[in-house]
């Protein structure tokens, strides 16, 4: 149930049997000359719209621009919200849902810039909300996907087999790519980024494929269904 699809009459009646809502929450980024600057949300909405379908439950409208201040917003096409501004964003988020009734809250993110805005958007509600509960979940991080795959790198096989998978013609293969520079234990200022990469893929190859997408969002899916189920004890 995608939630800007619903009638209030249909909120208030989800309402009236349960209190857990999914957020999908992305970034419009690069991803490299032959991905879409959409992928994080793309990925992000559709693995939550599978999780809304599978257990019933309510998906909130997508959050599509993310905090990409570092590294790609150096690159044609990105648009980012400061961190500051992202975690307000998502506070009031949260105090709209809150205050008609949502008390579970389900992070579906596809974006690695997302995970501290997010963090502090719950650190800043958690004092005044009441019988509430917050899981986030970044699907290239789960360990359940480790035995899939071994690269979690920003535009790389992950992603492209994740792209391939659900829209494969917003896929460019004759641009496909890799990035030979291996990823610092530093962060640079803008002025910077090319230490980083040339390619605006991070530390990885584009050699992916559907058949790796399909396994890799079934299993993410999969995941975040449990997150609901523990959430919901």
């Amino acid at each position: 149930m995608e939630l800007t699809k619903m009638t209030m009459k249909e909120v208030k009646d989800y309402l009236q049997k349960n209190n857990t809502v999914i957020i999908p929450i992305g970034a419009t980024e690069e991803h490299s000359e032959a991905l879409p600057l959409g992928t994080d949300t793309i990925t992000a909405e559709c693995m939550a719209i599978e999780v809304g379908k599978l257990t019933n439950r309510v998906v909130a409208p997508t959050i599509s621009a993310g905090n990409c201040h570092s590294i790609t917003y150096a690159f044609p096409g990105t648009i980012s919200l400061s961190p500051k501004t992202l975690t307000s964003v998502i506070v009031d988020y949260l105090k709209s849902l809150y205050k008609h009734g949502f008390r579970r809250f389900l992070f579906v993110n596809g974006h690695g810039g997302n995970v501290a805005p997010i963090r502090c958007a719950i650190d800043e509600v958690a004092p005044i909300f009441k019988n509430s509960r917050f899981a986030v979940g970044s699907w290239w991080r789960f360990e359940e996907l480790a035995e899939l795959y071994d690269s979690a790198g920003h535009a790389g096989r992950g992603e492209v087999s994740m792209m391939l998978y659900l829209t494969p013609e917003l896929v460019h293969k004759e641009w496909f790519t890799k990035e030979e520079k291996k990823l610092p234990r530093y962060f640079v200022s803008e002025d910077l980024v090319s230490e980083i990469t040339e390619t605006g893929i991070i530390s990885d190859n584009q050699n992916g494929s559907a058949e790796l997408g399909k396994a890799l969002f079934e299993k993410a899916v999969s995941v975040y269904v449990s997150m609901i189920e523990e959430l919901e004890k």
